[in-house]
């Protein structure tokens, strides 16, 4: 895509009204507003320190394309780490993540919704269909969600969360924006209040419909549900799943040829009424994956092929696995992997091995636990000698790949430089040399 066509598309999200326009930098206030509440909050002053970032930086907003849409549009991601409220956002996940995903209908994954599939029994005359929330993250309405939480927790925790969730802003070609209303994809908050809210929707809607589903399963902003009283009644419900809420609308996909994708499931009816289930891939895949013969940690690399081996061996029927794996046989060699490599990751996965910790004495398991971690860059000849001196000193090595040149040519989030106000110090031990 043309930097022009990107900037294009990021101005139309922007003219969306959920945006509006700053006209400075609002960091540093935010900064000190932050710390305000979370004092007043009460928390532990040891969890208290770790919730403002040391040096924060305005949050960043970059587009990613949907290639599998018409006209190739742009999701908006807000990049929040460093953000003044990123760590607030985090502590305040873990305080709501007990109460999320408690309902029957909510599903974790695609493995948990596979396993859910084997109890579904379908009648002839059922109908398999899919309702997807059209831009849930920035339609979530706060103003209901934050009375939502007002039911759950106290006063001075219900305004840790409306700080984090009204305070959304972002930089964008040296400009600033706010969003107004929703929540920011990008921040680690807002899966967790998508579901919280949709939860208390969910129950609104099915407890006041007419004719209810016979199954209802959602994952996030995707809902599979058995119709079983005809594709006539069908606009019916999905009108009234769209009349709860003016932000919360529904597109609605029914099964063809009794197939219905769903997440990255591919979901067949069978003749007896039981369902099988296949990996699915939308048609704009292109089977690319890390390359065999890129400069990367081997460990990387088998990266690659396991967790695949592990997608098919979780989601694949024991019907559809063999034409899952030869698939990825078959792709594997493409990208350059070798068949040797390919084989030992598929006995990887499909052979049953005890954890090694089972193995250790509880005095060996505490030692084999690294008590410090390094970053090093990942070069062939010395990597590996490096980590192994480090192991020694239960230092753990953390390969980085090296940079790729899509990094040096392309920037789509602004620059930051050093931002932050104040005298920088660069640390170094290399000992002086004295020139004659």
């Amino acid at each position: 895509m043309k930097r022009d066509e990107y900037d294009k598309k990021i101005e139309d999200v922007l003219k969306d009204t959920a945006y509006r326009p700053l006209k400075s930098d609002p960091t540093e206030s935010r900064v000190r507003k932050t710390k305000i509440l979370i004092k007043e909050a009460k928390i532990p002053e040891e969890e208290r320190k770790k919730l403002v970032p040391q040096a924060p930086v305005p949050p960043r907003l970059y587009g990613l394309p949907k290639i599998h849409k018409d006209g190739v549009p742009l999701r908006p991601i807000v990049s929040a780490i460093d953000s003044p409220t990123y760590n607030l956002a985090k502590y305040l996940t873990g305080i709501i993540s007990p109460l999320v995903g408690t309902c029957g209908h909510n599903i974790k994954n695609s493995s948990e919704f596979v396993k859910t599939l084997q109890n579904v029994q379908l009648d002839p005359s059922d109908i398999m269909v899919s309702f997807d929330v059209v831009s849930l993250f920035t339609k979530v309405p706060l103003k209901e969600t934050l009375q939502l939480l007002s039911a759950r927790f106290n006063a001075k925790i219900v305004n840790l969360f409306q700080h984090v969730l009204t305070t959304t802003y972002f930089q964008f070609r040296g400009e600033f924006y706010e969003q107004t209303d929703g929540v920011a994809m990008g921040s680690p908050l807002s899966p967790a209040i998508a579901n919280f809210f949709m939860e208390d929707f969910e129950e609104r809607a099915l407890s006041t419909a007419k004719i209810k589903p016979k199954y209802y399963f959602r994952y996030v902003d995707d809902t599979f549900i058995v119709w079983p009283h005809g594709q006539e009644t069908l606009p019916a419900f999905l009108q009234h799943m769209n009349s709860l809420h003016p932000n919360i609308q529904f597109t609605m996909e029914m099964e063809k040829d009794g197939c219905l994708p769903f997440l990255d499931v591919l979901i067949r009816r069978k003749e007896d009424g039981s369902l099988s289930h296949r990996v699915y891939r939308k048609p704009t895949h292109t089977d690319l994956y890390l390359n065999g013969l890129s400069h990367h940690h081997p460990s990387q690399r088998n990266a690659v092929l396991t967790s695949l081996f592990h997608r098919a061996k979780r989601i694949a029927d024991e019907e559809s696995l063999p034409q899952e794996i030869n698939h990825l046989q078959t792709t594997f060699q493409r990208n350059g992997y070798g068949k040797t490599e390919i084989m030992k990751a598929l006995k990887r996965t499909f052979q049953d091995q005890r954890a090694t910790k089972e193995f250790l004495a509880p005095e060996d398991n505490d030692k084999a636990k690294p008590i410090a971690k390094a970053a090093l860059p990942y070069v062939s000849t010395i990597s590996g000698k490096l980590s192994r001196i480090l192991r020694k000193r239960n230092i753990e090595t953390i390969h980085k790949p090296p940079g790729k040149l899509r990094s040096q040519l392309v920037k789509v989030k602004d620059r930051m430089g050093l931002k932050t106000s104040g005298v920088y110090q660069i640390p170094c031990s290399v000992a002086s040399v004295v020139l004659s």
